[in-house]
């Protein structure tokens, strides 16, 4: 039998609570009404004040490694950096540099500075040639593939940066070849490039990219195609050598465990875990395996391909494993279920398939989700559909989208997008099938 005593008490105490309670919620509504026109001022004053820190916290970073100020530093002025650091350390005043992929004026003053070649020519294909060219700079418009224009043995240095994982495989082969042609014997090839291994734990993607390659996979492929590697580094490191410890790809603190200076410096020694390679091999006195070299490109896309397809994210969807595979479920939100991979396609028809299930069962009416393919500079849509709704409560479907690209098109995603109340899964996982078009048909 309860005390009196310690039931009324009881009861006072928990009168005390719900009076609180109430007075809480009275304090928290008047404080809502009254402060409510001034939250979002209060919200973007907190937001700015936590990017001013973070903005100090780069450049107290970027300051004790010795990188240079610039208005707003980011990553892509570290790494910058860091590849001009490495380029400057390449032979002075050689007779004939060639590069292959320049961006405009800017590079070669780049190269100017860094190097000071005598004579320079650049090979360009996608990007218009620059109508301030500086003296002693000649533009080829081609592809990297196609050196048609150079003579045999013309070059003493070339340099390929950040330009390999643009090519398709076909021409990441005749690429090579073409260099081991224009080179003098003993000549230098140059080839930086983002780290395939360290791109996919980071699931980073460019929208202009097609496969990544990595340091090994390079070195192979540069010894196939005649040359001897003399020099292997990374730049930025992206993952502890010792543990296996992912880092963030772009955070640059200036103290801690891994401070920005810690990983510039480690990186150079550690190019498997780095997020980009470096690497310099000299023609041989050797002809290259072109046929093996081939071979050896076709089985790393058949590797790397898929791999760069399925770089695929969700806003809303909580990943979920079934049967050792990965689904993103919507639980019923409304929202981006799966985008991405952010990549370059080539022409050509193409089918993307994805897989869906309705864990509860289908909806009561419409579907449950629509997807599209969009891309290009205007992020153009190339088809969309509905997702189909199936009568089986548990069993998977899939939804087949056909469209045609006339070229080589960036910036290329798969949307699924979920209306609300409707649970929804999507495989973490797409297959891609492409035909090339046949001459003068469309």
């Amino acid at each position: 039998m309860i005390c009196p005593v310690l039931a009324t008490r009881v009861l006072l105490a928990w009168r005390a609570i719900i009076g609180a309670s109430q007075t809480y919620t009275m304090i928290k509504t008047a404080a809502k009404r009254l402060l409510g026109p001034f939250l979002p001022v209060v919200r973007d004053f907190v937001h700015e004040q936590r990017r001013s820190r973070q903005a100090r916290q780069v450049q107290a970073a970027l300051d004790a490694a010795g990188v240079p100020r610039v208005p707003q530093p980011d990553i892509n002025h570290l790494l910058h950096h860091l590849r001009g650091q490495v380029l400057a350390q390449l032979p002075k005043d050689v007779g004939h540099f060639v590069s292959v992929g320049c961006a405009g004026t800017w590079y070669f003053n780049w190269i100017a500075e860094k190097c000071g070649p005598r004579r320079h020519t650049g090979i360009e294909f996608y990007s218009p040639k620059p109508d301030d060219l500086p003296a002693g700079v000649e533009w080829i418009a081609n592809t990297a593939g196609n050196m048609e224009a150079l003579a045999d043995g013309c070059a003493d240095l070339l340099f390929s940066g950040q330009n390999i994982e643009h090519l398709w495989p076909e021409d990441i082969g005749n690429f090579l070849l073409e260099s081991h042609r224009v080179l003098k014997d003993g000549g230098l090839l140059v080839v930086d490039s983002p780290n395939r291994r360290l791109t996919a734990l980071l699931g980073w993607s460019h929208p202009e990219h097609t496969i990544e390659l990595t340091p090994s996979e390079a070195c192979e492929l540069l010894e196939l195609a005649g040359f001897d590697v003399q020099r292997k580094l990374g730049l930025w490191l992206c993952e502890a050598p010792a543990s296996g410890r992912l880092l963030p790809f772009a955070e640059m603190t200036p103290e801690g465990e891994w401070p920005l200076a810690r990983r510039a410096a480690e990186a150079k020694d550690c190019p498997e875990s780095s997020f980009i390679w470096w690497i310099e091999a000299r023609k041989a006195p050797r002809a290259p395996q072109a046929a093996r070299l081939r071979e050896r490109i076709r089985e790393i896309e058949a590797l790397a391909w898929p791999e760069r397809l399925n770089r695929l994210q969700s806003v809303i969807g909580k990943p979920v494993v079934v049967d050792g595979q990965t689904w993103f479920d919507s639980e019923g939100r409304a929202g981006a279920l799966l985008f991405g991979p952010y990549t370059a396609l080539p022409a050509g028809r193409h089918t993307l398939t994805l897989s869906f299930d309705y864990p509860d069962g289908p909806p009561g009416a419409g579907p449950g989700a629509v997807t599209h393919v969009s891309g290009g500079p205007a992020n153009a849509i190339f088809v969309q559909a509905e997702v189909p709704v199936h009568a089986e409560p548990g069993a998977a479907l899939s939804r087949s989208l056909q469209f045609e690209l006339e070229d080589t098109t960036f910036n290329v995603q798969f949307v699924v997008a979920t209306f609300p109340g409707v649970r929804l899964r999507v495989k973490k996982a797409v297959s891609l099938a492409t035909q090339a078009l046949e001459p003068g048909v469309r």
